[in-house]
């Protein structure tokens, strides 16, 4: 009897330990995704960037995400809640941008603007109208912001970062969807 007792303690102790850490790692990755430093290093490159090049990869980037938001998460909504989600995931992807804009201060106010504007719609500040209203007028300066870059500047630096510009946005959409978990 005695040793069936001793068992159960220490069964609990260890269940205990368990929880414990399991608790604390739960409270970890609320904030922080696995292996976040795969976000830093794949990105790392963006930052080194010159000035022009890195307006065109950010700007792709954002795109990238935008299209991604538009026609794969929004088709599969059901409920308030995964709209919420859905937000989260582009607020947080145009604030993953905003430190790689370390040359174009403009487009880091670009995406500090959008990222506010998606905060502001999920805490409910702003409702969808205002939401369409502010997004379109940050677009619409963005595209005169971007206006002087040509079509084949454009399609020059796409064309030498392609496969980098690939990784980086699944990594980008893979680690917003993460860190909104």
């Amino acid at each position: 009897m005695k040793s069936a007792v001793s068992v159960n303690r220490y069964q609990w102790v260890l269940l205990m330990l368990l929880v414990l850490c399991g608790l604390q790692n739960a409270c970890a990755d609320e904030y922080e995704p696995e292996n976040t430093e795969n976000w830093a290093v794949n990105s790392a490159w963006v930052k080194e960037l010159p000035i022009l090049e890195q307006e065109v990869v950010l700007v792709s980037l954002g795109l990238a995400v935008s299209t991604h938001v538009d026609t794969k998460l929004i088709p599969a909504v059901k409920s308030r809640r995964d709209m919420q989600w859905v937000l989260k995931v582009a607020g947080t992807s145009n604030a993953m941008l905003v430190p790689l804009a370390t040359n174009s201060p403009q487009i880091r106010a670009f995406y500090e603007s959008r990222s506010k504007v998606y905060l502001d719609a999920i805490n409910g500040k702003i409702d969808a109208d205002e939401f369409e209203r502010v997004m379109a007028e940050i677009t619409r300066k963005m595209e005169q912001y971007t206006a002087r870059i040509s079509k084949e500047q454009i399609d020059q630096v796409r064309r030498k970062y392609r496969a980098r510009l690939l990784d980086t946005e699944t990594a980008l959409i893979a680690f917003s969807k993460l860190r909104v978990q």
